[in-house]
């Protein structure tokens, strides 16, 4: 097996887990990879806006302090100075500047785990134009559930029936069993609220707490004997079963969902200046994006690159003739929109890789899939059943299908991050002074998925993402997306929308009725 081969492979099992009695993958998932990896800034997704607010104590704990500022404890009050109106509105400028940045690194954060991602032969991974946000809108809005056609059996209406007559009687009253369940839960509530106000009290004052044991005791004998009073008079067990029994009578689950859905997205959008709305989406662990912050990564060694790991992946695969360069390569450069990828022919004997990575969690409260495991329920207009997805991985490789449309075959779930990768061989002067000269042209150079120099035309500060030479290879420093872990989405909807639909009804046109034909007037009666 290649190098480069033999860490995405790696990868994929530590990225989605393995399960150790079966040695295999779990089912539904797979792993795919970019063809080069795209650097991470951490200027463009550091501190992202959240709608708690939490985002504010970063930006204010980042603001540098005045000299004798940070506190005035012990200082006469006659002595601080007063913070000028110019002070006043430079932190205001601050403030607002900072959360400028927070909302666009929360939109970066969204754009980049919004997008869909299209699949070639060999799972190699790129983002495609289609939105995982614009399918999931279409499917909420379209879904529609199918009304039951089956009711309650003549046992269970009879059981229903027999729950109402305990708690009202014909003309809608309550019967005199629940009245006086109610009267003996006030009473037993009154007593429970009187019990904790003492104790309130009595925390208030120590001697009172001291005696509370013995004065206590009198409460609590009262809320005791209330609930007794409850339970042998209050015909407590009665009403609770009658309430539970009428409680639990069913909707349809998928009736349930759709309109569950909807709330969950609509409930989720928040407003974007000259954006719009888009559903808030964050990431764990939140510092992602940092080249230091230690929180969920692991690292990837020598010895996880020369270990022999035998194991069923199934539904992931890797060829190392599907694209992925083997070896060092670039792509573009001097302005050209070219992609090709043009192989530098540096001879790598004796590599090693060693890196960090992690397995970085989309978490979307709006997107909710319960609903597509469900049966009774189509999308309105034309569109068949399964067209939302058919539940299998095959399907991934349909795209190019127009009359194959699939709406959401697969949802990213999780982003494959890379750190600080140094790359070891027994290298030559000319390799470093060939990849030097191929980062100079202002293109992108890689090795396999690891992106070692990229220029950041989108970037807020326009940084380069390059390499350092060391003593054996070159290292890379800074984080770069370099795959994907995806879950296939369930075989829905299982109904065909043209099965409950029909054309619209041609209207007729009006006519107007026929003028009936003037009668004669009827002649005076005679004058007696």
């Amino acid at each position: 097996m290649a190098d480069v081969m033999k860490v995405l492979s790696d990868l994929k099992y530590k990225a989605v887990g393995v399960d150790p009695n079966a040695q295999k993958m779990p089912e539904g998932y797979f792993v795919s990879f970019r063809p080069i990896g795209l650097p991470i800034p951490k200027e463009d997704f550091e501190n992202p806006w959240t709608p708690t607010g939490s985002n504010l104590k970063q930006i204010l704990d980042s603001k540098s302090k005045t000299p004798g500022s940070n506190s005035t404890t012990g200082q006469d009050p006659a002595t601080i100075q007063p913070v000028s109106a110019s002070k006043q509105l430079d932190d205001m400028q601050f403030l607002s500047a900072g959360i400028g940045a927070s909302m666009q690194a929360f939109l970066q954060t969204f754009m980049l785990t919004d997008a869909k991602i299209v699949l070639d032969s060999s799972y190699r991974a790129a983002p495609d134009q289609s939105k995982i946000n614009d399918a999931w809108f279409a499917i909420v809005n379209g879904a529609n559930g199918i009304a039951p056609d089956l009711e309650l059996n003549d046992e269970m209406k009879k059981s229903v029936d027999k729950a109402h007559a305990v708690l009202m009687d014909a003309n809608g009253d309550s019967t005199p069993h629940y009245e006086k369940y109610v009267e003996s839960r006030d009473k037993y509530q009154t007593a429970v609220r009187t019990r904790d106000k003492q104790y309130a009290n009595a925390l208030s004052d120590p001697m009172k707490l001291q005696m509370w044991p013995m004065q206590g005791k009198t409460y609590q004998d009262d809320v005791d004997f209330a609930w007794d009073q409850w339970q042998s008079f209050g015909f407590k067990q009665e009403i609770d079963e009658a309430i539970a029994i009428l409680a639990s009578q069913g909707i349809d689950p998928a009736i349930l969902m759709i309109a569950r859905a909807k709330h969950k997205y609509e409930n989720s959008l928040v407003t974007i200046p000259s954006v719009g709305n888009i559903p808030y989406t964050f990431m764990t662990p939140s510092k992602w994006y940092s080249a230091t912050d230690g929180d969920g990564w692991n690292s990837y060694s020598q010895t996880d690159f020369h270990s022999e790991v035998h194991f069923d992946s199934q539904t992931s695969h890797t060829d190392a003739g599907g694209g992925f360069s083997i070896g060092f390569f670039s792509v573009g450069g001097g302005g050209s929109a070219d992609k090709t990828k043009t192989s530098l022919n540096i001879q790598t004997e004796g590599l090693t890789i060693e890196f960090e990575y992690a397995t970085v969690d989309i978490q979307r409260p709006w997107l909710d899939t319960t609903l597509l495991n469900l049966n009774n329920w189509f999308l309105v207009g034309d569109y068949p059943a399964s067209c939302i997805s058919n539940g299998t991985f095959n399907q991934q490789f349909r795209q190019d299908n127009p009359t194959a449309m699939l709406f959401l075959p697969s949802i990213v779930t999780s982003l494959i991050v890379a750190r600080n990768v140094v790359i070891k061989w027994n290298k030559k002067s000319t390799d470093i002074e060939t990849l030097r000269t191929a980062a100079s042209g202002g293109g992108s150079v890689g090795y396999g998925p690891f992106s070692i120099s990229a220029h950041h035309s989108e970037s807020h500060n326009k940084q380069d993402f390059t390499f350092d030479e060391n003593s054996q290879g070159i290292s890379i420093e800074g984080v770069q997306v370099i795959g994907y872990v995806s879950v296939i989405t369930p075989g829905s909807p299982k109904k065909n929308g043209k099965d409950f639909m029909q054309k619209k009804k041609d209207e007729q046109p009006k006519t107007t009725p026929a003028a009936t034909p003037a009668q004669p007037a009827p002649a005076p009666a005679p004058v007696k």
